[in-house]
């Protein structure tokens, strides 16, 4: 089958990591997938780039003032693609934005033999609209109320996005769990030496590190912070590396600080690195750590960071909430705390360094879970089954 996959987000920003893996397990499977996204710096170009049966568009991205303007070229290159190329099934993810809706609305209204697969891998109406200017949010509250009539099967990265789809009006068979997986598997047999990764990286060998990876923090970067001081006072080898761009506000640079000056060089901003990188600082690590906010956003969410941290093989601590806390719960794969408990999160932390017990079942039955459900391929195959279903109905 030939699909097209649309995505807001630029290269290796965000959903565009659940797009593009679940693209290329599909393009595996024998299926010519396009995947259309946006390009990380500002240009009027297009690249094409092809990977076997996966061929990647990245288009302009151009903004004029606050970021969602910058999706309005896209949206009109979106919709001329989807009214003129030759495909089955229109994959739209995060779609109530608008270079994602208009292109969906307009291809089931003039394209009606094309079958439509709507994705929620975000908390939109309720979240991240409430962050946007209110003309603009109320478009995109719009759209996801109104778009899933259109659509011929759903796709969704945890139960409380399924159950958006069912809100809107979606019977039950037509709504499907798809997880997000880890962006590399776990070789047993080539598992990456803890000391050479430090040397490699510049850490030091004796030193316990923690590490967060992310480009976002809301308040809970301070329970974090917070806990990490509480820890360190018992355990004073503790480091604290923050891997990714973390974009915080001059408020919370200024919140932030005195954690910094108190602790100077065991909190590390290590910044981006490539992916390839990222397994390093990862096998580096004593314990991963995933601070969750109590909104609805972190909630609804399938961070591609957890699939990561499962598959590394080092603990997870987590105050966790929603759908993370949902897997942890079932799965007993790390340590969690609640989510208004800097003390309970630093005791975690310093049972994921010292409980050897622990530290091995948690590893095992995170590997049991990464084996038998989180992994592309195994996801890749259900995700051919909705497709071949929608081209049934």
């Amino acid at each position: 089958m030939k699909l097209l996959y649309l995505n807001h987000n630029p290269e290796n920003y965000g959903t565009f990591f659940r797009c593009y893996h679940l693209a290329r397990h599909v393009a595996a499977r024998g299926h010519s997938v396009t995947l259309a996204c946006a390009s990380r710096t500002q240009t009027l170009k297009t690249v094409r780039r092809v990977e076997g049966n996966l061929t990647i568009l990245v288009l302009p991205r151009i903004n004029f003032a606050q970021y969602h303007t910058g999706h309005t070229l896209r949206m009109v290159l979106n919709a001329v693609r989807c009214l003129t190329a030759d495909y089955d099934v229109l994959h739209s993810f995060a779609f109530p934005l608008h270079p994602i809706s208009f292109p969906t609305l307009v291809t089931g209204l003039l394209r009606p033999k094309i079958k439509i697969v709507l994705d929620h891998d975000d908390m939109w109406k309720g979240g991240f609209t409430l962050h946007h200017p209110a003309p603009v949010r109320a478009v995109y509250d719009y759209t996801e109320d109104k778009l899933p009539r259109f659509a011929d099967q759903a796709t969704a990265a945890s139960e409380i996005l399924m159950q958006k789809f069912l809100d809107a009006g979606l019977p039950k068979d037509k709504v499907h769990y798809i997880p997000n997986c880890p962006t590399v598997l776990p070789d047993p047999d080539n598992a990456p030496d803890k000391n050479a990764c430090r040397d490699k990286i510049g850490l030091p060998r004796e030193a316990k590190v923690l590490l967060s990876m992310g480009h976002t923090y809301y308040e809970s970067l301070f329970l974090l912070l917070t806990a990490f001081d509480m820890a360190k006072s018992r355990e004073p080898a503790l480091k604290l590396l923050f891997l990714g761009k973390m974009h915080i506000s001059d408020d919370f640079k200024r919140r932030m600080k005195p954690f910094q000056d108190k602790h100077g060089a065991d909190i590390i901003l290590a910044g981006e690195v490539p992916p390839a990188v990222v397994q390093t600082y990862l096998a580096a690590s004593d314990a991963l750590l995933l601070p969750m906010d109590d909104d609805p956003i972190e909630k609804a969410r399938f961070p591609i960071r957890f699939g990561d941290y499962l598959a590394s093989g080092v603990p997870i601590v987590s105050n966790v909430v929603g759908e993370i806390k949902r897997i942890m719960d079932a799965n007993d794969c790390g340590y969690t705390a609640p989510v208004d408990d800097p003390a309970a999160f630093a005791e975690q932390i310093l049972n994921a360094l010292g409980d050897e017990e622990g530290r091995a079942r948690v590893k095992h039955n995170a590997a049991r879970l990464i084996e038998q459900e989180l992994n592309w391929p195994t996801v890749a195959a259900k995700l051919e089954e909705i497709y071949d279903t929608a081209l049934q109905s």
